[in-house]
């Protein structure tokens, strides 16, 4: 009744009259601020929460810091700790659909952070076991972090336990303050590295683990999916995290993660389990492909270290296992391949693995036809169309085999997926499967040779030619599907990526290899023993080219073929000296790139590119056609400034612009008919930036110049040049591998001299350690007396002042003895006063004289 009768005295005015809602506020937060009494304080707070949400504005203008105050003073009480944390909550959370509540919200949030005393107090608070207490805690520093991070995120430094008591909150039994705390985390560690740091070394990666074990791993729910966010957050860029986390064997311990899908609840191996693939167990396998990503980002410092840590734990072999020989979703293999991409890049060791591994691949997806994308999902072509072949190679059908499938070379796997052999797999599968071919190759000249080789066709006597499942090469499969788009003119229509994945893919074969270049061009087609001219392979690429155009095929098939042929003929001179001995190429180019063409403008600019590359490497002193009949051909029928602008147009493009280092295919641009907007590989796109305004102007250029600016001289001089620049470098090899021998020896003194300076100074710098460690043992023995002097005058101290404590109660009670005794004295007194003066009126009255 006391409790009921205090709020609503809070709630009246003066003799009882109606107030206003701004009216109660006011009343209410002046008497939290100034109640001494803390059962006062406790039911203002819990009638002010009772207001919080229809009058939220007006308690937060007169009360924020009201409450901030009354929480730091008496957080103690459970009661009005919970209340003020539920009001501040209320305060803090924001409508998503109304602007100027947002603002509001973020006012508030910026109102509790202004006073860092205030996180410290809310931090504090966590020490209450309370579930109320800890879970309202934790939601209010949710809508902190959400409002106002960087101000949070600094708050929290402050404290010197700050970190400690929320990673306290992963240990919580309960599981929904465990969860809150997970996510609080993950908000908290996005951005700022020095809390990164702190999280890690809180032990934050055991923890983290263990509750992935606990929660099933990756046959479990959505705490797994965010615990793996959280290590990812702590990983991504940090260098000195990602060092804790592979010295302390954690990269050991991701294997366990891919084996623990075919482990039952009862602790069993079941392999019927590895196939079940739900929603969730994908989402947590990808972020288990992302962490490995995060570990091996390009260009890092710790990249090297990192895959070859995963190369000795035997994560490649699980990578490639779940993106060519499982039947995961193909979102999962995507990401697969990606890591697996990044796992290989630019590590020997790795591409070599790869290059060896051999597996029996997953059977195909199928074919999803929708009503909606009936007409847009790529067919598959009949062995009768694959059997035909524009290159009059002879080679066998490509054709799909559903049924059981052999054992092939991983790679073989990677160039089927990715040139389209199934027709039911993703164009993020493919995209994934060409970002991971060019890891394959980039920087590595002998894998390109031996890929190159692959492009010739297979012996006649092959033992092989009547299987039922044809063993195929990265090259053959390339080539049919080059050529395949013939086949079948609708098919080109609706899926050209067959044609332009398998450029992609040869282009890097031949990209900075003049070896692999020199393979290719000697490849030709055709039975001259049966009449047939030989056709070389570059001729026969162009005359796929020419049928595209001719044909109004997809614009992707023809730049694919264009960026192709740029990438083969620059710096060839062999090369273009076979490209360019039919005519007809020549004269297509012309007419492609003249003002009246009215072919699509990047076509245009690649086709200017490419003829721009011809003229400026076209050093064959026996070519056909050289430079000297090509530049007047340029100058009088496309013009000097229609050839720049035509190669301006395509590197102002969209789809040019839009080229990204790891080729993506987002879910949005898959399905319902669409086409994903890959037009050009991006690493032609930096080729092309790289070379562009060189080709642009080279077109200006005197014919008689050769790439090194002289003019060409008769062959004798040549070879007798060439003899004499052969014998200069030859001495000049020999004088700078002296000189290097030297620099070397003298590098290697200048070490030894130093590392001998570093030790005398660290001999010194011990004698000086060592001395400063017995006068600080002196120190420390002689602060221990006076410590210990200190606590005996401090015990004396103490018991005097008992004594003296003891004393003055005793002097209390003889002083309080003693007041009494005085007042029973003047009582008597005054009744003896009042008796004597009864006496004299008695007297008086008597007529008795005093």
């Amino acid at each position: 009744m006391d409790f009921l009768a205090s709020g609503f005295n809070a709630l009246r005015g003066q003799k009882g009259q109606h107030q206003t809602g701004s009216e109660t506020i006011d009343r209410l937060c002046d008497r939290i601020e100034h109640a001494t009494l803390l059962e006062d304080r406790r039911t203002s707070v819990l009638a002010l929460k009772a207001c919080s949400r229809d009058h939220k504005r007006d308690i937060g203008t007169r009360g924020v810091k009201v409450l901030c105050k009354v929480l730091q003073q008496d957080y103690m009480d459970v009661d009005i700790c919970k209340a003020v944390l539920e009001i501040l909550t209320i305060l803090c959370q924001a409508d998503p659909n109304q602007e100027e509540s947002q603002e509001f919200a973020i006012d508030m949030s910026k109102a509790i952070l202004d006073d860092a005393e205030n996180v410290t107090t809310l931090l504090d608070i966590l020490e209450e076991y309370d579930f109320y207490v800890r879970f309202h805690v934790v939601s209010l520093l949710a809508l902190l972090v959400l409002n106002d991070t960087p101000r949070l995120q600094e708050c929290i430094l402050t404290s010197p336990v700050g970190m400690s008591r929320l990673m306290a909150l992963l240990d919580d039994r309960r599981e929904i303050i465990r969860n809150e705390g997970l996510l609080l985390l993950i908000s908290l560690t996005e951005s700022n590295a020095d809390l990164q740091k702190i999280v890690a070394f809180e032990n934050a990666f055991e923890r983290l683990l263990a509750i992935i074990d606990e929660e099933g791993a990756l046959t479990g729910g959505i705490i797994v999916q965010d615990c793996l966010q959280l290590v990812q957050n702590l990983l991504r860029h940090n260098v000195s995290n990602q060092n804790y986390f592979r010295e302390t064997s954690c990269i050991q311990r991701i294997p366990e993660l891919f084996n623990s899908d075919s482990v039952d609840e009862h602790g069993k191996h079941d392999p019927s389990l590895k196939d079940m693939w739900s929603d969730q167990k994908g989402n947590n396998m990808i972020m288990v492909l992302e962490l490995i990503r995060v570990l091996v980002v390009p260009d890092h410092s710790n990249t090297i270290a990192n895959q070859k840590s995963m190369y000795q734990c035997g994560i490649l072999p699980l990578l490639v296992d779940l993106s060519l020989s499982s039947n995961a979703p193909q979102r999962v293999k995507a990401s697969a391949l990606y890591a697996l991409a990044e796992l290989i890049r630019l590590s020997k060791v790795n591409q070599e693995s790869l290059s060896k591994s051999v597996i029996i691949p997953a059977h195909p997806p199928p074919v999803i036809v929708e009503e909606a994308n009936a007409g847009h999902t790529p067919p598959s072509r009949t062995s009768a169309q694959l059997n035909r072949s524009s290159f009059q190679s002879g080679r066998g059908s490509t054709q799909a085999n559903f049924g059981p499938r052999a054992r092939c070379p991983a790679i073989v796997e990677v160039v089927a997926i990715a040139v389209g052999v199934y027709p039911g797999c993703s164009y993020s599968v493919r995209a994934a499967a060409t970002c991971l071919f060019q890891c394959f190759v980039l920087d590595n000249p002998d894998t390109q040779l031996v890929l190159a080789t692959t492009l010739n066709a297979p012996p006649e006597d092959n033992p092989n030619t009547l299987a039922s499942e044809k063993p195929q090469s990265p090259g053959t499969l390339l080539l049919d599907a080059l050529q395949g788009w013939q086949d079948d003119s609708e098919d080109s229509v609706t899926d050209p990526y067959n044609s332009w994945f398998a450029t992609v893919l040869f282009s890097h074969i031949l990209q900075n290899n003049s070896r692999a270049k020199g393979i290719a061009l000697a490849i030709t087609f055709g039975d001259e023993e049966n009449g047939e001219d030989p056709v070389s392979l570059i001729h026969a690429i162009t005359a796929a080219l020419m049928v595209a155009v001719k044909g109004h095929a997809d614009v992707r098939v023809a730049l694919g073929y264009l960026a192709l042929l740029c990438v083969w003929c620059y710096e060839s001179p062999k090369s273009i000296k076979e490209f360019l001995s039919e005519g007809a190429h020549l004269q297509f180019l012309i007419e492609l790139i003249s003002p009246g063409s009215k072919e699509d403008p990047m076509m245009q600019g690649l086709a200017a590119f490419l003829l721009g590359i011809c003229y400026e490497f076209n050093w064959e002193v026996d070519a056909l056609i050289p430079r000297a009949t090509i530049q007047p051909i340029i100058l009088s029928r496309i013009g000097l400034d229609h050839f720049a602008a035509c190669i301006t147009r395509v590197r102002e493009s969209k789809p040019f612009k839009a080229a990204v280092p790891y080729m993506v295919v987002l879910p949005s641009e898959e399905g319902a008919g669409k086409l994903p907007g890959l037009f050009f590989d991006y690493s032609f796109v930096e080729f092309m930036k790289r070379n562009f305004e060189r080709t642009q102007k080279s077109i200006s250029v005197s014919p008689e110049n050769t790439q090194s600016g002289r003019p060409l001289q008769p062959q004798l001089a040549n070879a007798e040049t060439e003899s004499m620049i052969k014998s200069l470098r030859t001495k000049s090899t020999a004088q700078d591998a002296e000189i290097a021998d030297l620099k070397a020896q003298l590098a290697e003194a200048a070490h030894l001299g130093a590392h001998l300076r570093e030790q005398l100074a660290g001999t010194e710098l011990l004698r000086a350690q060592v001395g400063d460690i017995a006068h600080l043992k002196a120190q420390l023995a002689e602060a221990q007396q006076q410590l210990m002097r200190k606590a005996h005058e401090h015990d004396e101290y103490e018991h005097a002042l008992a004594g003296l404590r003891q004393e003055i109660q005793l002097g209390r009670e003889r002083h309080e003895l003693l007041e009494k005794e005085h007042e029973d004295l003047l009582i008597c007194l005054a009744e003896q006063d009042v008796e004597m003066n009864n006496l004299k009126e008695h007297m008086l009255s008597l007529g008795i004289s005093l």
